[in-house]
C-alpha cells in the first residue's frame, strides 16, 4: 500500500444520522453493540440514564425560565 494512500475504515463521524426514528434506533443499536461487547458497561447504563435525564430537564427549565435570553453565560462580565 502507498504512503499517502487512503486507508478503508469506517469514520462514525461521517455517518449521516439525524433525528427521529433512525437516530433512535442508530442510537439503541451502537450502545447495545458496546454492552455486549464490553461487560462492565451494564453496571453504568442505568446511573448514565438517570443522570443524562436529570441534565436534561435541568436545562430545559433553565431555557424556559428567560426565553430568548442567553443560557450559557460569558466568563468574563462585560463593563457598562
Amino acid at each position: 500500500m502507498k504512503e499517502g494512500a487512503a486507508r478503508p475504515q469506517i469514520n462514525v463521524s461521517k455517518i449521516l444520522v439525524g433525528g427521529g426514528i433512525a437516530g433512535t434506533i442508530f442510537a439503541v443499536t451502537c450502545t447495545l453493540i458496546f454492552l455486549t461487547g464490553i461487560p462492565a458497561l451494564r453496571y453504568f447504563l442505568p446511573a448514565t440514564a438517570v443522570l443524562g435525564c436529570g441534565v436534561a430537564l435541568t436545562i430545559r427549565f433553565m431555557r424556559h425560565e428567560t426565553p430568548g435570553k442567553a443560557w450559557i453565560l460569558s466568563a468574563t462580565k462585560k463593563r457598562t
